[in-house]
């Protein structure tokens, strides 16, 4: 399988996923504090058990978006990180 090519820096999407919103939303502050983002509601589960995010930025390099991605994951809030 060939490996995707990215041009960088590029604008990248990030679907989280967890259930507490506001929680969810602190945490990604906290996380993102050094980085211009935008944050936005994306979904609910039926049930109201789950809520996900759309979390936008732009990201420098290869480095840059592995490090976001694993600051969201390991956040204790956060179930999935797609």
């Amino acid at each position: 399988m060939e490996k995707i090519v990215i041009d960088y820096p590029c604008l990248w999407s990030f679907r989280i996923i967890g259930r507490d919103e506001e929680l969810m939303k602190s945490a990604v502050a906290e996380c993102m504090r050094q980085t211009e983002y935008l944050l936005t509601a994306s979904h609910t589960s039926r049930s109201g058990k789950y809520v996900s995010l759309n979390l936008e930025t732009v990201v420098a390099d290869e480095s840059a978006l592995n490090r976001i991605y694993m600051d969201l994951k390991n956040l204790s809030c956060v179930t999935l990180v797609i």
